[in-house]
C-alpha cells in the first residue's frame, strides 16, 4: 500500500489559492497537481480565502 502524502498548511492554502484563480475544473487540477479531488476540496472548505464565493465543485 502506498504511503500517504502529508502536506503543510502553507502547501494547502497556496493550492486553494491557487485553485480559486483558475478557471479549470477540479478535475482537472486534481490530475495536474496529482492531488485526490476529495483532498482539493476539503482543502477549499477549510482554507478559502474568499468565503462568499460561490463553491463549484
Amino acid at each position: 500500500m502506498a504511503e500517504r502524502k502529508r502536506y503543510n498548511k502553507q502547501f494547502k492554502e497556496e493550492t486553494v489559492k491557487y485553485i480559486q484563480e483558475q478557471r479549470k475544473s477540479m478535475d482537472e487540477i486534481a490530475l495536474e497537481l496529482n492531488i485526490p479531488k476529495g483532498t482539493l476540496k476539503n482543502w477549499m472548505m477549510t482554507y478559502r480565502q474568499f468565503p462568499d464565493e460561490p463553491f463549484v465543485g
